[in-house]
């Protein structure tokens, strides 16, 4: 464990972390993955170029931009060094990354719902005769 903290890639996220509180800790962020992208391209051998992987990760910040709560954007904020640290340390899997470069959630995250499976409670408890 004290080599993990002692790494200058978690010590720099901590600084980052800390930063200013006058400053928006969003642009640190997105300055932050932007500058961690080519590196990431590399590491998980991602066929994409460089701008349109850019292009990505601005259209992802603007998803968000309508969030006017703090506390929610302090939570994506954590939530985007979390996930920016857990690629660095290459926790994360290709197609995990590619889902985020494509935008191709919806069909991953839908379950499975095969037709003899009840919808709800209430047809599960009807079809038991209930």
């Amino acid at each position: 464990w004290k080599e993990l903290f002692n790494n200058p890639l978690i010590m720099a996220l901590n600084l980052a972390l800390r930063a200013s509180p006058l400053s928006s800790p969003v642009p640190t962020l997105y300055r932050s993955m932007l500058r961690e992208l080519p590196k990431v391209l590399s590491i998980y051998d991602i066929d994409m170029p460089l701008p349109e992987a850019t292009l990505k990760i601005k259209n992802l910040f603007t998803q968000n931009s309508h969030v006017k709560d703090e506390r929610v954007k302090d939570i994506l904020v954590a939530k985007g060094y979390m996930e920016l640290e857990e690629t660095l340390m290459q926790w994360k899997q290709k197609a995990q990354l590619m889902r985020i470069f494509e935008g191709q959630t919806s069909k991953f995250n839908s379950p499975i719902v095969h037709k003899d499976t009840p919808r709800n409670v209430k047809e599960e408890w009807e079809r038991e005769g209930g």
